[in-house]
């Protein structure tokens, strides 16, 4: 830049107005070379290019230098309104940094105030101790000197009598001085005249909390803009709006920061609704570092997590809204249509949806956005394995693919190629008689069957043999009446969608019957043919059940307590089937007469 301004700075002097070719007035100015010339160079060595009168050319190049400096006089007052808030934010540092320093001072001279008052009362203390202890070390003294002065006294008078003394005054005396010995020494206790203290007392020092009396915190840009935001746990609808998640904010160095709440905020953007941000609260937790954030809301989907700290805006993280279980009517976030008889559903963790079709003979495995990624079995179908009436599925934790097809299970890998087959017609073990609904216990991996025709749940070991099965057909606690569905939640309660029977009903894993819901007298919660049932593990741990009598959702507590029932907006449920989370918290339900898998 230097050179260049160095070489705009020269101006060409009267002599270099002459073209030192041709001898000819520079009196041209052309545009497509940037360079004075003359007529003769124009005709020679600039034919063809544009070109002007030097006076016009002279004109136009420096309105163009002067729109130029446009651009430079205001990145110039940009720089001088920098400048002023550098000096302004450096008397700033400065004047606060004087500000740190007397309180520093302030603090210390506090503490040596205190350290004072706790010399002298400690000084005190030691002196109270020490007198009392030389007091009675004193006295003991005092009494032990009288003893000796008395026994040195009673001493020298039996030696000066035996040896000044006649015999008859050492024999009639030496009765009278034995009695006298005898009392002094029994009066003498030699255990009260040993030192009854000792120097067993000590200074206790306990300065650890001067070791470190206070630190210094500084949140400066730099640190800030390197940090990152980390969200602790997911969101917890609390109430019919009102959700609730942590986070917490992670230094380059991956230590957690702690900032005044008056210098944090926290807002949510829904992603592709409106750019409009959510406001929320932001308090404490009980763990440093980490903040709790509530807000009320009525979106749903993923939302962008703003977050600043002292005006500095961090980097963006992302949070899932589940659906909102208060809500009468709801829209899903995706309609996936032109499904031929949709039955089952299950997510894996890749947010796939394994969708079995009942009309269609087949498995689709589907991303969230409703791209069907493969088909399985059917006409043109990956892999081997071949479908009569898909019903139920589900999928392992080593993700394979468990249907119930035709009175057996089948195992297959994402695929479609076929692991395994168990199960014929019939009502032993291992026998089923259209089995439905499959569910995977988290705690031990094994599978529960809604043996629909046969009315019970048979259970399975992870490596599909056989391991107990419970209920019969009826309308007792623990009987059912084709029982479509069956769930099981995180601890590994059983909950069965009693179709006929109108009720879902709980067990535990071993199938001992626990409680019964659905059958409510007054009207509420009352359920109408329930045939799939899903529970909300990842957000609120309700349980969600589809009916197919009145074409609705309706939510229980994991206790029985009715929470909701509701309808899709717009386009209503036609006969609703297997419903499923995901671990975001969508809720996936099969519209089987509409013919389409609705996400929510």
């Amino acid at each position: 830049m230097y050179s260049l301004m160095k070489k705009t700075a020269v101006l060409p002097n009267p002599q270099e107005d002459i073209c030192s070719d041709h001898g000819r007035p520079l009196e041209l100015f052309c545009e497509a070379c940037n360079k004075v010339i003359c007529v003769t160079c124009l005709a020679h060595d600039h034919k063809h290019h544009e070109y002007e009168l030097i006076t016009d050319s002279y004109t136009k190049h420096c309105q163009k230098l002067r729109e130029c400096l446009s651009p430079v006089g205001r990145k110039k007052e940009a720089l001088e309104k920098v400048l002023s808030a550098l000096a302004e934010r450096e008397s700033e540092v400065r004047e606060r940094g004087q500000g740190v320093l007397k309180e520093i001072h302030q603090m210390v001279e506090e503490m040596m105030n205190v350290l004072r008052q706790s010399e002298r009362k400690l000084t005190e203390q030691a002196k109270r101790v020490i007198d009392a202890r030389l007091k009675v070390l004193t006295e003991q003294m005092k009494s032990a000197e009288r003893s000796l002065s008395l026994l040195e006294e009673i001493e020298s008078s039996v030696d000066n009598i035996l040896k000044t003394g006649s015999h008859q005054q050492v024999l009639g005396l030496e009765k009278q001085m034995i009695e006298r010995m005898s009392e002094v020494t029994a009066g003498i206790n030699m255990e009260e005249l040993h030192p009854m203290e000792k120097t067993d007392f000590e200074l206790s020092k306990d300065i650890k909390s001067l070791h470190h009396i206070g630190d210094i915190l500084s949140h400066s840009s730099t640190a800030l803009e390197k940090s990152q935001v980390k969200k602790i746990n997911d969101c917890i609808r609390t109430a019919e709006k009102s959700v609730s998640f942590s986070l917490s904010l992670v230094a380059p160095d991956s230590s957690l920061l702690s900032v005044p709440l008056s210098s944090i905020s926290c807002s949510l953007v829904p992603v592709g609704k409106c750019d409009q941000p959510i406001h929320t609260t932001v308090t404490t937790s009980t763990d440093p570092g980490v903040y709790r954030i509530q807000c009320n809301l009525s979106t749903r989907g993923t939302h962008t997590v703003k977050v600043q700290v002292y005006g500095l805006q961090l980097g963006d993280t992302s949070l899932v809204i589940p659906i909102n279980p208060y809500l009468d009517s709801v829209a899903p976030v995706f309609a996936i249509a032109e499904l031929k008889g949709p039955w089952g559903v299950a997510v894996n963790e890749d947010n796939q949806a394994v969708i079995t079709m009942f009309n269609g003979h087949c498995v689709a495995i589907l991303d969230r956005a409703g791209k069907k990624m493969k088909s399985l079995g059917g006409r043109g179908g990956s892999g081997n394995v071949k479908f009569s009436s898909p019903r139920g599925v589900a999928i392992t934790s080593d993700q394979f693919i468990l249907v119930s097809d035709n009175h057996k299970i089948q195992k297959i890998s994402m695929d479609g190629y076929l692991v395994a087959s168990v199960g014929e017609k019939g009502n032993g073990p291992l026998q089923f008689n259209v089995p439905d609904g499959i569910a995977i216990s988290p705690k031990t991996g094994q599978v529960y069957v809604a043996d629909w025709n046969n009315h019970r749940i048979q259970v399975l070991n992870a490596d599909l043999t056989f391991s107990h099965l419970f209920g019969s057909k009826g309308s007792a606690s623990g009987q059912f009446q084709s029982p479509c569905d069956v769930a099981v939640d995180s601890e590994g309660w059983v909950y069965v969608a009693d179709t006929l029977n109108n009720i879902i009903q709980k067990f535990t894993p071993e199938g001992n019957f626990v409680t019964q819901f659905g059958s409510n007298e007054s009207g509420l919660g009352e359920l109408d043919k329930p045939t799939g049932i899903a529970i909300d593990t990842a957000a609120t741990g309700l349980v969600y059940v589809s009916e197919w009598g009145k074409s609705r959702i309706s939510i229980f507590t994991c206790e029985g307590v009715f929470v909701n029932s509701f309808v899709r907006e717009g386009k209503q449920f036609n006969n609703p089937y297997g419903i499923s989370f995901d671990k975001d918290g969508f809720l996936y339900v099969c519209d089987n007469k509409n013919s389409c898998l609705l996400i929510f």
